[in-house]
């Protein structure tokens, strides 16, 4: 049996560093985020995985609300590199950011698995959550959440260090998704090893190599597909490795 410690940063009061345990994920599961009010009429519509719902820099009319599966968002630095950000689930938009200051995308978004999404026009949907104090609430809370995620890829623009960036990830996922488990904090939601090298700049092999040396170190096991912390102290040690 397991224990939901979402919401209580999972873990102990006293271990770690407030800023280790402000850590949240780059993953956007479980968004109890109601967009109905605005999108009541709009087209649904289907991406496969890997397809492109819009790119950076293309003319911002559109904006998504996710239904089901997932969506990457990613930007390209000044000297071309693609640069993962997060990845948006149920309940969450993409396609909104920046809006009122932009007329053109400033990330692009690509859907990392199969997914269905509601498609309404941007200024639609700007102006419903502008006319609804209950939607701009949520609106301002989803963009407070994204706001933090990129604090974090900042702060750890400066590493050059693959693992470092693997752990970050992996505290984030278990303060965001933790839940008590028998050998240790369970993550809760799915994800692949694909998706962390998107998020860490890595390729799956280089993940799958991390993950090898964390498991043979005892800092985390699986529980069937589930990723387990075996020993968060050990994890929050690799992040000034």
């Amino acid at each position: 049996m397991t224990k939901d410690l979402r919401g209580t940063n999972a873990g102990a009061p006293g271990t770690g560093s407030a800023q280790q345990q402000a850590i949240v994920s780059a993953w956007f599961a479980d968004l109890r985020f109601c967009w109905d009010a605005a999108t009541a009429g709009a087209r649904v519509l289907r991406f496969a995985k890997d397809a492109t719902l819009f790119l950076e820099g293309q003319a911002a009319d559109t904006v998504y609300v996710i239904e089901t599966g997932r969506v990457r968002l990613a930007a390209f630095s000044p000297d071309g590199q693609e640069r993962h950000l997060m990845i948006m689930g149920p309940n969450g938009l993409v396609g909104d950011c920046a809006l009122r200051a932009s007329a053109n995308y400033v990330v692009s978004a690509v859907a990392a698995a199969d997914s269905t999404v509601r498609a309404l026009p941007a200024d639609a949907m700007m102006g419903a959550i502008e006319r609804s104090p209950a939607l701009l609430r949520q609106y301002q809370t989803l963009s407070g959440m994204r706001f933090r995620i990129m604090l974090q890829h900042l702060a750890l623009l400066g590493s050059n260090s693959a693992r470092r960036r693997v752990c970050h990830h992996l505290l984030g996922l278990m303060n965001s998704y933790g839940a008590i488990h028998r050998n240790g904090t369970l993550v809760t939601i799915s994800f692949t090893q694909q998706e962390m090298g998107h998020i860490c700049g890595l390729s799956r092999v280089s993940v799958s190599q991390i993950f090898s040396m964390l498991e043979r170190e005892d800092i985390i096991c699986h529980d069937g597909r589930a990723v387990v912390i075996r020993d968060r102290q050990a994890l929050i040690r690799m992040l000034t490795c």
